[in-house]
């Protein structure tokens, strides 16, 4: 038996060794950060790299599914890796800091955007497209969230994020997260159709999902 036996008549052999030998850099381990980087170790990604720099408060844990209350005051970072480890799975996590213009990155496939603001958000997709890295960004707000793929372009070029107070339900992090990582493992797998130049808008409201193609 291996974990992946639910998983490989799906995704197919090629893929799962693809996950095995891939590196994933996850911006943030907050709400969406939970979700993919849980997703991501239990579908077999190889190495994980998490950058966070915060401490779980008591408003994190209604959405930030790693996190329980007996985490609160504790640093994200080194609590996810802690749970990331507790699953059993033979993933590598390693943990970051804060970012800056002048990191380096390491060598990974693909940058996962879980930031929850938009100055590291543009940050991040910065360093992605300057090191022609995959930048699989997702947002969320409410009711509302949206995931894209870029490469040759940067976030700050399509879209404008405002600065107002971000209030947010779980079930609208749970979804977005999940797209977001099984847009991270179509572009490890090559699986089409991905969301590469495009962007899906979610309204979980009304159960609206719209893509639209970016020129």
């Amino acid at each position: 038996m291996s974990f992946f036996d639910r998983q490989i008549p799906v995704l197919g052999d090629i893929c799962q060794e693809k996950l095995k030998n891939s590196r994933v850099f996850v911006g943030g381990a907050g709400g969406l950060g939970c979700i993919v980087c849980e997703l991501l170790v239990r579908s077999g990604v190889g190495k994980l790299y998490i950058a966070d720099f915060d401490v779980i408060s008591e408003s994190n844990i209604h959405r930030q599914l790693l996190y329980t209350t007996h985490d609160i005051g504790k640093q994200k970072n080194l609590t996810a890796k802690e749970k990331l480890d507790s699953i059993g799975f033979n993933c590598q996590v390693e943990i970051l800091g804060k970012i800056d213009e002048d990191f380096l990155l390491p060598d990974v496939d693909v940058i996962v955007d879980c930031f929850d603001n938009k100055d590291s958000k543009n940050l991040l997709s910065r360093l992605a497209f300057k090191n022609n890295i995959y930048f699989v960004h997702a947002g969320v707000s409410g009711y509302f969230g949206q995931i894209s793929t870029l490469k040759d372009k940067k976030l700050e070029d399509v879209f404008s994020f405002g600065d107002q107070e971000n209030y947010i339900l779980p079930y609208t992090v749970g979804v977005v997260g999940s797209i977001q990582a099984m847009e991270v493992v179509k572009i490890i797998c090559s699986l089409k159709p991905n969301l590469l130049d495009k962007i899906l808008c979610i309204d979980l409201l009304n159960y609206s999902f719209d893509t639209i193609i970016l020129n």
